[in-house]
C-alpha cells in the first residue's frame, strides 16, 4: 500500500514524461504531414555573407571536400555546403562580440576527483 506523503516514483514521473512530450510532439507532427511535399523539402535559404567571409566559407568546404569528398553524394555535397555556410554565419556573428582577454569565462571549470567511495573532492 502506497503512503499518502510520498511523491512521484520514477515509473510515474517517466510516464507522465513520455505522456507531455509525445502532447507537444503530436500536433507538430500533423501540422508537417499536412504540408505540401514541395514546402518541406525547400532547403532553408543559404545566409548572406560578406566577401572575406564568403571566401573562407568555401575555403573550409573546399578543404572538406578534398579530404572526404569522395565519400559523399552529389546531394550530400549539397547539404554540406549548405551547413558550411550556415556555420559560417555563426562564426560572423561570434567574432562580432568584443571579448578582452581579461574576460573571465561564464562558467568556471572545476575537476571533482572520486575517492573510490562515491565521495567527491574538489
Amino acid at each position: 500500500m502506497k503512503k499518502q506523503n510520498e511523491g512521484l516514483s520514477r515509473r510515474e514521473f517517466a510516464k507522465a514524461a513520455a505522456l507531455t512530450t509525445a502532447a507537444v510532439l503530436v500536433p507538430e507532427l500533423l501540422s508537417q504531414e499536412q504540408k505540401p511535399a514541395t514546402e518541406a523539402a525547400k532547403p532553408p535559404e543559404a545566409p548572406k555573407l560578406s566577401p572575406e567571409s564568403q571566401t573562407e566559407a568555401d575555403t573550409a568546404y573546399e578543404t572538406l571536400m578534398r579530404k572526404y569528398g569522395r565519400r559523399f553524394t552529389d546531394e550530400q555535397k549539397a547539404e554540406i555546403k549548405r551547413l558550411v555556410m550556415q556555420q559560417q554565419s555563426s562564426l560572423d556573428k561570434l567574432r562580432a562580440v568584443p571579448v578582452k582577454n581579461s574576460d573571465e569565462p561564464a562558467t568556471v571549470f572545476q575537476v571533482l576527483i572520486s575517492d573510490g567511495r562515491g565521495e567527491e573532492k574538489r
